[in-house]
């Protein structure tokens, strides 16, 4: 968006002077629209729920589009997220949870080296490939015969988990909003985390569904469970967990109750997006998590209008490969359009691809300033609309 600069100074970026006035009075009218009944909160900013999109590299788009929605004067109340969108909702979380505003997510996320994810390997290109010249990436994929991904993914913890321990976070137990309630009951945890259990066949929701692996919420490790949503198959090695035997009692109508056993073992958790890339219903009335407050998404793509035709794939590798990326891209693109779009920001992070690790400065900007751009003009059009839509 050509009337908006990156700056030094404030949250990063600036607008024209024309464009500032249109956001001001659109924000302006969006807090008199969601003011909530409770005047004492509004000290913090209007209290709204957030979902972020997981997209790999993309992550800074999320950011620039949180800080325009915190200018509006909203306050983050609880956020969801899946991969890229984990990474920076649980910053986001954290940093709610100690009292601070959200400008020191650029430099939190700015500081993420992002080739450090993938020190070495040509997997990338692997993934990018559509078959016919595959003699050079046969050691890579030699090398997943024998591991369970070409990367560790342990540099997304030993960046992580400094920032949360200077924000003083160390379990779930620190990231509750209910301090009288367990961090695994519904509500009750200011960060929900997905993943996908790839033992169980299973989207697993995190820290509400830790019981299920017979483990206490309040004791687990989010910096963990966002490492599990980030492991990108092949990519990273996957997150095992240690399960305990665990039994629930879940009703069923006309029956009263009845036992769900679940073996104890090791599990193995991998990203998010396999199975829940956009969770934007996450705090609907539907949900256990409901929320009262307005929920906004961001997501990491623009609103498609247009399909290329398909293409062939002349190899098994090659199928495989546009299986994977089927599972985490757009396979729920036009139901989630119709059914969502009127509160989802959509970010166009075309200058980048989800697993382009050597992304670039100028880049990073780019996408930075697209999160800004976008969220700037959902303001705008959302205020003339009449507000953010309930669920």
């Amino acid at each position: 968006m050509a009337s908006i600069e990156l700056t030094s100074a404030g949250r990063g970026y600036r607008r024209s002077s024309d464009l500032q006035r249109d956001f001001d009075a659109a924000a302006a009218v969006l807090r008199t629209i969601h003011a909530p009944a409770n005047k004492s909160r509004t000290d913090s900013g209007v209290p709204i729920n957030v979902v972020l999109e997981g997209g790999g590299v993309k992550g800074i788009a999320l950011v620039g589009a949180l800080l325009v929605l915190e200018e509006a004067g909203f306050s983050v109340e609880r956020v969801a997220g899946t991969s890229a969108g984990a990474v920076v909702g649980s910053i986001t979380a954290a940093l709610r949870q100690s009292g601070s505003d959200l400008v020191p997510l650029v430099g939190y996320l700015r500081s993420l080296e992002f080739h450090k994810f993938m020190p070495e390997g040509r997997l990338h290109e692997l993934l990018d490939h559509t078959g016919g010249r595959l003699a050079g990436l046969v050691a890579d994929a030699a090398h997943l015969t024998n591991r369970e991904g070409l990367y560790s993914g342990e540099y997304l913890e030993s960046w992580l988990r400094p920032i949360f321990t200077g924000l003083g976070i160390s379990t779930f137990a620190d990231l509750r909003i209910e301090p009288d309630l367990p961090a695994s009951a519904a509500r009750a945890s200011r960060l929900l985390v997905f993943v996908s259990d790839i033992t169980r066949g299973r989207l697993t929701r995190l820290p509400a569904e830790y019981p299920l692996y017979g483990l206490d919420a309040d004791e687990q490790d989010p910096v963990r469970a966002v490492h599990a949503s980030m492991a990108i198959p092949f990519f990273f090695e996957p997150v095992h967990v240690t399960a305990e035997e665990a039994t629930m009692h879940v009703e069923i109508p006309g029956s009263g109750t009845t036992a769900v056993h679940f073996a104890g073992g090791r599990h193995t958790w991998v990203d998010g997006a396999l199975l829940a890339k956009y969770p934007i219903h996450s705090f609907d009335p539907s949900s256990p998590e409901y929320s009262p407050h307005p929920t906004v998404g961001i997501k990491l793509s623009r609103f498609q209008t247009e399909y290329a035709p398909e293409g062939s794939h002349r190899s098994a590798l090659a199928i495989a490969v546009h299986c994977l990326k089927t599972l985490v891209s757009e396979w729920d693109a036009l139901t989630s359009h119709v059914a969502v779009a009127h509160r989802t920001i959509f970010v166009d992070g075309a200058v980048v691809g989800a697993t382009d690790f050597d992304l670039s400065e100028h880049q990073e900007d780019e996408l930075f300033l697209a999160g800004v751009g976008a969220a700037t003009q959902y303001v705008i059009d959302v205020a003339a609309s009449g507000g953010i839509p309930a669920a």
